[in-house]
């Protein structure tokens, strides 16, 4: 695993969680492909599985049950599975196939795919589950992760900036989300998107190749490059999204090279902001570079379809109430008003009062604190972004809403890299380097390895 505040000055191995325990996998499929050896391990025991041979493990009495060869075998620890010989090269589809991964996790795009794994697979009981890692060196990880979070269609000034954006971000290791469970990333959302060589082009593997070492140097720290699909025409600061201290690599910035003239500041005003989420400025990320029709050429295989510039929502009292009560146990009768306390400098809200009557019908309040709460409890499937307006709607003669309607900008939580933007700019033909340092300013492109 990677080591905290350590700048590797060689190519690092690392483990990427492909199923973790919320999951709730107990049991798992694996299928061995037919152009390479593989070997499977436990205890001890080595075997050499068969090409297309595919193995159920399942938990049971605490054990790792499976079949080979059609005799059962039980496993009281770990199993790992890996090549006999190792490759230098990758390419699409190369490597074990593990069925039905969820990709979206906790989102609303979720879905179960299959995913094809290259190098070493590790099978642990975790408690009554099972969780997955795949053990892979760094580079072969970020030849996957480009076309993981965008398509393989996108030119490859837009990869080679995806690609630099992945690395520096693994490495500056700020987040450690999965470090107990012996992972140094997920492969979902919550971390970075990894599908393995399921996606795998021709040009993601050339811009890692092109990029090979390559990271953002902020203050001779490596850049905690976060990023996200569409920062609706203003990127947001970091500490809006993550209530920390200000980081000098992140700034509210246009995704333009000058400011649009109907970004009235600041965008914290609400009467500003709802002129801005009215309106359709020409940034990168924007429809007059990008048209919405056109978007699904070069997004990534489990993004959907949408307006993800701006975008419209709504949702009914009864829906809210069942939200905000499953996430955040109000025990609501109804919701009376959504007030926005704060606002960063995209719009972005991160303070947001909830007024509501209690069960017995008395008054209450309560303060979602983050971004990523307002997103979730205001939607069951997870609100595109919190940069929105609200606007309840009334019966006749009703005292409670019926319907909060929001209109919104962006979707993700705005902070560096705009994908959508940095495909716009790499259509315009922009480089990987310009790319980078528009997204992340005051930083340095260094290849360190």
């Amino acid at each position: 695993m990677l080591e905290p505040s350590l700048i590797p000055n060689s190519e690092p191995t690392i483990d990427v969680g492909i199923i973790l325990p919320e999951d709730a996998y107990t049991s798992l499929a694996v299928v061995v492909p037919n152009d390479q050896d593989y070997q499977l391990e436990f205890s001890g025991k080595s075997f050499l599985l068969d090409p297309q041979e595919e193995i159920f493990f399942k938990i049971y009495e605490n054990q790792i049950i499976f079949k080979i060869k059609g005799i059962q075998y039980s496993a009281p620890g770990e199993i790992r599975i890996f090549p006999v010989f190792k490759t230098d090269s990758l390419k699409q589809g190369q490597g074990l196939t593990l069925k039905n991964v969820i990709a979206g996790r906790a989102f609303h795009w979720k879905k179960y795919i299959n995913v094809t794994l290259p190098e070493t697979i590790i099978i642990r009981r975790y408690q009554d589950n099972l969780i997955v890692i795949n053990e892979l060196p760094l580079e072969k990880y970020l030849m996957c992760v480009a076309t993981s979070e965008m398509g393989p269609k996108c030119p490859i000034a837009l990869l080679e900036a995806q690609t630099i954006a992945a690395r520096s971000w693994l490495l500056a290791n700020v987040e450690q989300k999965h470090s107990q469970l012996g992972m140094d990333v997920c492969n979902d959302d919550c971390c970075q998107r990894y599908q393995g060589t399921t996606f795998l082009s021709e040009s993601s593997v050339k811009a890692a190749q092109n990029t090979f070492g390559q990271v953002l140097l902020i203050q001779n720290e490596i850049c905690d490059a976060r990023y996200s699909k569409s920062c609706g025409g203003v990127m947001e600061a970091f500490e809006t999204i993550w209530q920390t201290k200000a980081q000098p690599c992140f700034k509210v910035k246009a995704d333009a090279e000058k400011d649009p003239p109907e970004w009235q500041k600041p965008l914290s005003d609400e009467k500003n902001f709802a002129k801005w989420v009215e309106s359709v400025p020409k940034t990168f990320c924007s429809p007059h570079v990008i048209p919405e029709e056109k978007l699904s050429l070069y997004l990534g295989k489990v993004d959907e379809s949408g307006h993800y510039f701006r975008w419209q929502e709504q949702i009914d009292q009864k829906t809210l109430i069942k939200n905000l009560n499953r996430h955040f146990s109000l025990e609501a009768s109804a919701i009376q008003e959504l007030f926005v306390l704060n606002r960063g400098g995209s719009g972005r809200i991160n303070r947001l009062k909830i007024v509501y009557l209690d069960k017995s019908g008395q008054q209450r309040e309560f303060v979602l604190k983050s971004e990523y709460d307002i997103r979730l409890g205001l939607h069951p499937s997870f609100l595109y972004s919190s940069a929105f307006t609200i606007e309840p709607q009334f019966t006749q003669k009703g005292k409670i809403p019926d319907v909060f309607k929001f209109k919104g900008a962006g979707w993700g939580h705005g902070v560096g890299l705009c994908q959508i933007g940095a495909l716009g700019m790499s259509l315009l033909g922009y480089s990987s380097k310009e790319i980078v340092l528009h997204y992340y300013p005051n930083s340095q492109l260094k290849r360190i390895y």
